[in-house]
């Protein structure tokens, strides 16, 4: 029998590579994995079968009553967000509940990340109504990427003066806070203008995780329906090859831990704190993460139903019978 074509886009991620070396194999299937950032792509080439994608968008599009993409309890990208905030380095804002009344720059607002940032202010019982957001490019001003869903922003949500990014407005004094996924240009100098918000993030995220149980997912592994609907059957097989290639890549990484001379102490404070996998496969090994998420969709005003984990992942779950 002929071997199921798959061509994949994902980020350069280390738990992928035994994929990419071919020391794991989906089973009858012909896999290529295309390392880049430009995730959307799937959404104009059509020869792209799977794409690692926002969660959020995914589920939004769902909502929306869009049914391209089945979703894969897949999550490449996991985070906590508690690092994501960043002030000036003579700024007096140290927490959550010192942004109230503050402006606060984001890159983008129904992002995955940044629903999961505005989830951890809402569960130190912030109420982000009570903070003003400008969204627009951190700092380039042709940076941002097309295709997210359409999605209104709410009356405290306002899109950033042309012209203008928000590492501007923030060194200008025109914001309080920043708010996006990676730290600006220069933070990792000793020079750096930016420190984090949460000066001890470590500490707060390890006491968020006690708290609520779970890492949160970014990025979802999305496939075409069309291509889902010829064999069902390559969905649970490609799972399966995700989760092998985890396992190979943990083994290694308890062997081979050179990223920093101590990086093996972090994998066993990792492990004593959040478990043998931090970062789970699966409907039901992720409901309770998948859950607070949905919910946080419906409380922020991201989609136009309300989602379920079960609805979510439905044709999965039905093709794993």
């Amino acid at each position: 029998m002929t071997n199921t074509p798959i061509r994949m886009i994902s980020y350069n991620w280390d738990h992928l590579q035994p994929l990419v070396s071919g020391d794991v194999r989906p089973e009858g299937i012909d896999f290529t994995l295309i390392r880049e950032s430009g995730l959307r792509r799937i959404y104009t080439d059509p020869t792209i079968d799977v794409s690692e994608m926002s969660l959020s968008h995914y589920l939004i599009r769902l909502s929306q009553g869009e049914r391209e993409f089945v979703g894969l309890p897949v999550f490449p990208m996991r985070s906590f967000r508690h690092r994501c905030f960043f002030v000036r380095r003579d700024s007096t804002l140290q927490d959550f509940p010192d942004l109230i009344g503050k402006r606060v720059g984001t890159d983008a607002w129904p992002n995955s990340g940044n629903t999961w940032c505005r989830a951890a202010i809402r569960e130190r019982g912030v109420d982000i109504a009570r903070i003003t957001w400008v969204v627009g490019p951190v700092e380039e001003l042709d940076a941002a990427e097309s295709g997210a869903p359409a999605v209104a922003y709410p009356p405290y949500v306002s899109a950033v003066t042309e012209g203008r990014t928000l590492v501007q407005m923030l060194l200008a004094g025109e914001l309080d806070a920043l708010m996006v996924p990676w730290p600006p240009t220069g933070f990792f100098t000793p020079e750096s203008e930016f420190v984090h918000l949460i000066r001890d993030f470590r500490a707060a995220e390890q006491a968020y995780f006690k708290r609520v149980g779970y890492c949160p997912g970014i990025h979802v592994v999305g496939m075409r329906r069309s291509v889902f609907e010829r064999d069902p059957s390559v969905a649970p097989r490609l799972v399966a090859a995700f989760e092998e290639s985890k396992r190979c890549w943990r083994e290694d990484r308890r062997k081979f831990a050179d990223t920093t001379p101590w990086v093996l102490a972090e994998l066993e404070e990792t492990a004593r704190l959040m478990g043998e996998d931090w970062q789970p496969y699966g409907v039901e090994p992720n409901r309770t993460m998948l859950a607070a998420f949905c919910a946080e969709q419906s409380a922020q005003g991201l989609v136009t139903k309300p989602l379920d984990p079960d609805t979510a992942f439905a044709d999965y779950t039905a093709a794993v019978g």
